[in-house]
C-alpha cells in the first residue's frame, strides 16, 4: 500500500471516528439543557465527514473541498465541545481535532 493510500485510509477512520463521537455527544448532551448549540455542531460535523469519505475517492478538487468543509465544521464542533466538562463533549472535541489534522495531512 502506497503511502498517499495510507494516508487517506486514516483520514476515513478519522471521520468515522469523529463521526462516532460526535452521535455519542449529541446523545449526551440531549439530556440536558442549553446545549442545543452543541448538538447542531455535533450534527453538521457528522454531515461533512459522511460527505468528506464520500469524497475522499473523487477528484483531487471535489476531495479537497469536501475536507475542507470538514475540517471548518470539525473545528467549529470541537471549540463548542472544549467549552464543556462534560467527558462526551472532551471526547467528541479531541475526535474532531485529530479529523482536522487527519485532512491537513492528506491536503499537503
Amino acid at each position: 500500500m502506497n503511502s498517499l493510500t495510507q494516508v487517506k485510509n486514516s483520514c476515513i477512520a478519522a471521520c468515522e471516528k469523529c463521526i462516532a463521537d460526535c452521535l455519542a455527544c449529541i446523545e449526551s448532551c440531549q439530556q440536558m439543557k442549553g446545549m442545543e448549540q452543541c448538538i447542531l455542531l455535533c450534527e453538521r460535523c457528522i454531515d461533512a465527514c459522511k460527505d468528506c469519505i464520500a469524497a475522499s475517492n473523487s477528484s483531487s478538487l471535489d476531495r479537497d473541498i469536501s475536507m475542507q468543509q470538514c475540517m471548518d465544521a470539525c473545528y467549529n464542533c470541537a471549540n463548542e465541545c472544549e467549552k464543556h466538562d462534560h467527558e462526551a463533549c472532551q471526547e467528541c472535541a479531541d475526535s474532531c481535532r485529530e479529523c482536522i489534522a487527519e485532512c491537513e495531512t492528506l491536503l499537503d
